[in-house]
């Protein structure tokens, strides 16, 4: 746990800096852009991960891959020279927390607020904007849905925002009802017990 804590305070302190200095060259909206197409590529997995976990490559050929991979990706150069610089400080580990940090920045700058949503299956964009909109009402701003899937909730949706947690899956509901059951079977054998005794 104490390592994921510092994982975080690192990339916090990484994302920082990074969206001051975009904030400072008037880039906020690039890195936006940047900052999706980075979850994309990490969503995507495979290569791109064992690439940025690989101990054996020297630092200064990953920053030189990064390299690539950002002229490829049409990123801005602030944006290449961020990655080089993760890169160079063995940092890249810590890279999918700094992006998440760094879209919450961007969010807060914007008067945005970023809702994140778990759903069992992908949802249609119309979907998403349904959610967005009835998260708009009840929180009285503008929401940025960011979409991820597990299939184990089994359906519903988990949504969190912030420190707020609404929690309407197929799989939580399936274990309160299972508690519910226990408990009311706990009571009635205890009901029964007594009036064996």
């Amino acid at each position: 746990m104490a390592s994921r804590t510092g994982n975080q305070d690192t990339a916090k302190r990484y994302a920082t800096a990074f969206f001051e200095l975009a904030k400072e060259q008037s880039q906020v909206e690039t890195i936006a852009r940047d900052m999706l197409t980075l979850t994309a590529l990490l969503d995507s997995g495979g290569e791109v991960l064992s690439f940025m976990h690989n101990p054996t490559l020297r630092r200064e050929a990953q920053a030189e891959a990064l390299k690539a991979v950002a002229a490829h990706l049409k990123l801005a150069p602030v944006t290449a020279q961020f990655l080089g610089m993760l890169a160079l400080k063995r940092r890249l580990a810590v890279l999918p927390l700094v992006v998440d940090a760094v879209q919450s920045m961007i969010a807060a700058h914007n008067g945005e607020i970023t809702a994140d949503v778990t759903a069992a299956q992908a949802l249609e964009q119309g979907q998403i904007d349904r959610i967005a909109a009835n998260l708009k009402k009840a929180l009285g701003a503008d929401v940025k849905v960011r979409l991820s899937v597990d299939p184990a909730i089994m359906g519903g949706l988990v949504i969190r925002v912030g420190s707020r947690l609404i929690d309407s899956s197929v799989k939580t509901k399936l274990e309160r009802l299972h508690r519910a059951l226990k408990s009311s079977n706990n009571t009635s054998d205890k009901k029964k017990m007594k009036e064996v005794a």
